[in-house]
């Protein structure tokens, strides 16, 4: 299946909603309720993990005292980036189970007391 393609009405679905509700998508042209792909998400972290290592290994080679705190941030920014990248470019979509309705919690009869026992 093409990236970012509502599984039910086959259009577009824009980038920045995949990236931005992910599990809680609704398709904007037949309101399908939707999310990304289990397999999308696997691949896309194993890509932005191998992009983290890269930036960690190119910024890990400070000598002061606090030298592990860019290369971190840097790492940390870098993962974020490639997988949100990742999503908008190669996300799949897939329908998303309709949640059940919640159920009120129960009200006690009159004379009934939740008291201590």
């Amino acid at each position: 299946m093409t990236a970012r393609v509502c599984p039910i009405c086959r259009k577009k679905v824009p980038a920045g909603e995949v990236v931005a509700y992910s599990d809680t998508l609704e398709c904007p042209h037949c309101h399908s309720p939707l999310r990304v792909a289990d397999s999308s998400r696997i691949l896309g972290a194993f890509f932005a993990l191998a992009v983290g290592l890269f930036v960690w290994s190119y910024t890990a080679t400070g000598n002061g005292n606090m030298s592990w705190v860019l290369p971190a941030v840097y790492t940390f920014l870098a993962y974020s980036a490639a997988f949100m990248i990742y999503l908008m470019a190669i996300g799949e979509l897939v329908s998303r189970p309709a949640e059940p309705e919640p159920v009120p919690a129960a009200v006690p009869a009159q004379g009934q007391t939740g008291g201590h026992h």
